[in-house]
């Protein structure tokens, strides 16, 4: 595996050296272990701080498998939002020139590549033309897209980037998923080092500075930053429960409050009261029929949202007490317990939108994350 990435990047990298002249420039390619790590997140730090450095930056999301059509087209909006906030002057187009959904996919895998490649270098010229640094996102994890020709692998020979790698820090299997991972970038590839994301301040990081950050080091990977997880900012919007459960709104209320705990109610009223008067930020799961736990979770102080399962419309009371409390309640069509797992992942795969969590989260990686070391560790192409 390792060798046949190696051959096939070696060869698209001499074809693009030949064809591609530039300013020298440091260009990152960000690509993680494993779906959800925060590419997107420290795409968007490391924007920042280099041009609060008074440099000038690109960003480019080559693929992207997770589109909207808000607005007719397909658009990312995590990729969007970053070009908002750092107040790029790229039409979203360049920024993410493929989006690969699953008929361009079949596509690719039937015929070959359509032009695809073409399309991200073309893009990637112009975006950078006089920029100072450039930041890649990879594909969703390392390795996707190596049977179409469109994995990191291939975009980092393309555009002959650096990279960086970045894990989610789950336990010591995280480690055991870097080592992997460098195996599989070989010495063809240029890796920076790595960043190893939400880590348990508490039980976790003793061990990784004492034993693994050396362990890794003495191995070529150098840890750039241990970013600590904060409960805090794993959170969802309403208004991402409706989209990713296909609900339906029945109150006429904002869907801008964020859920930071999902609770299913299915044991009795007394008990269920209680288990709701003590989580914050609480979102109930609960069928659309149990109308005395409906009635519970709206005496909860800190209710964010009512999701009622089984499409079973509720009692108009209830919609009337929600209206009132300025909760909202959404029709789903699944199960609860479906439900349940649906809304538990989205707490960490939340979007990029604007606001103080978004803030947050972007403080703590860049407080965390050894930025000058990695732009001081790039090559200059």
């Amino acid at each position: 595996m390792s060798s046949l990435c190696g051959k096939w990047t070696r060869n698209v990298a001499l074809l693009a050296a030949s064809n591609y002249h530039q300013q020298t420039m440091k260009r990152l390619l960000i690509v993680s272990t494993e779906s959800y790590a925060g590419k997107s997140l420290l795409a968007l730090a490391l924007g920042q701080a280099v041009k609060d450095a008074g440099k000038s930056f690109s960003y480019m999301k080559p693929i992207s498998s997770s589109v909207c059509y808000a607005t007719g087209e397909p658009i990312d909006r995590d990729a969007q939002a970053i070009s908002f906030a750092l107040g790029l002057d790229t039409d979203i187009k360049e920024i993410t020139p493929v989006t690969l959904e699953t008929p361009f996919l079949q596509e690719a895998l039937e015929s070959g590549d359509h032009g695809f490649r073409q399309r991200i270098l073309a893009s990637f010229e112009r975006i950078t033309a006089g920029r100072d640094v450039a930041v890649v996102e990879g594909r969703q994890y390392l390795g996707l897209g190596v049977t179409s020709g469109l994995s990191d692998f291939d975009i980092a020979g393309i555009l002959q980037t650096d990279i960086v790698l970045l894990t989610r820090y789950d336990s010591e299997a995280a480690i055991d998923r870097v080592l992997c991972a460098l195996r599989l970038l070989g010495s063809d590839l240029h890796v920076l080092g790595v960043i190893l994301n939400a880590v348990s301040m508490e039980t976790q990081l003793n061990g990784l500075t004492d034993v693994f950050s050396p362990f890794l080091d003495e191995r070529g990977a150098e840890v750039l930053g241990i970013v600590p997880y904060d409960l805090s900012l794993h959170s969802v919007y309403v208004e991402e429960i409706v989209e990713r459960l296909g609900g339906r709104v029945v109150t006429s209320v904002p869907l801008d409050k964020e859920v930071h705990h999902f609770r299913i109610g299915a044991t009795g009223v007394e008990s269920a009261l209680r288990l709701f008067r003590r989580t914050p930020d609480l979102g109930v799961i609960t069928g659309g029929d149990r109308i005395e736990i409906q009635k519970a979770a709206l005496k909860a102080a800190r209710l964010r949202c009512l999701i009622l399962t089984g499409n079973h419309l509720p009692q108009r009371d209830i919609v009337r007490k929600a209206n009132e409390r300025g909760v909202p309640i959404v029709l789903v069509g699944q199960e609860p317990m479906a439900a349940a797992a649906l809304c538990d992942s989205l707490l960490s795969q939340s979007r990029i939108r604007p606001g103080a969590r978004l803030d947050r989260a972007i403080t703590l990686v860049r407080s965390n994350v050894d930025i000058d070391r990695i732009l001081e560790k790039a090559t200059d192409h």
